[in-house]
């Protein structure tokens, strides 16, 4: 009886751990940072006219009642409301409480190509950045034959050629990475 007893306790645990995931997938309204083309929500209290629904246009922005078009792409919830409530008391409202959530989200991924250990695409978290190194890590690392001072980064039509070991023995810089860059990790003639 007790390995019963264990086994559905364990399996009670494990659904338990799907099921936020699920309702997040399904829609549920989160915070983080908002992305190209996300479906956002802008509430201002006690102006329930001002409530403003929709997804990001291609630019980042979302038109609102009174102020009109605001940049969200890039910021995180709480900064959009933040640059809100100040256009907002910017001469039409006294001390405006402004909440901002994000209702859906459209799948950010960048690719890692080449001498990695798993190359693939890899999708950018919802709520924080995601880094060159933390990409290649998600690759599992460079192989032995990897030339990792040769890393090419690829965003949109410019190629940017990185030095990946300098960034990793803290020499350069990290660099946050956006929807739909490309990483390749070329091998190493020696």
């Amino acid at each position: 009886m007790n390995r019963l007893l264990r086994f559905l306790l364990t399996f009670a645990a494990m659904v338990a751990a799907i099921q936020p995931a699920a309702a997040y997938a399904q829609g549920e309204r989160s915070s983080g940072v908002i992305g190209r083309m996300d479906t956002v929500e802008i509430r201002v209290f006690r102006e329930d006219e001002l409530t403003t629904r929709g997804q990001l246009s291609a630019d980042g922005t979302l038109t609102m009642p009174l102020i009109g078009a605001v940049r969200l792409e890039g910021l995180t919830t709480d900064q959009a409301a933040a640059a809100i409530t100040r256009r907002l008391a910017d001469g039409y409202l006294v001390k405006p409480e402004v909440s901002v959530s994000i209702e859906a989200r459209i799948r950010r991924t960048v690719t890692v190509l080449g001498q990695a250990q798993r190359p693939g695409v890899f999708e950018i978290p919802a709520h924080r950045r995601l880094t060159l190194v933390e990409a290649v890590g998600m690759a599992g690392g460079v192989t032995r034959i990897a030339n990792a001072r040769k890393v090419s980064l690829k965003r949109g039509a410019t190629v940017t050629n990185i030095n990946l070991k300098d960034i990793a023995a803290g020499a350069g810089r990290d660099i946050p990475l956006q929807d739909g860059d490309v990483i390749t990790i070329p091998e190493s003639l020696f």
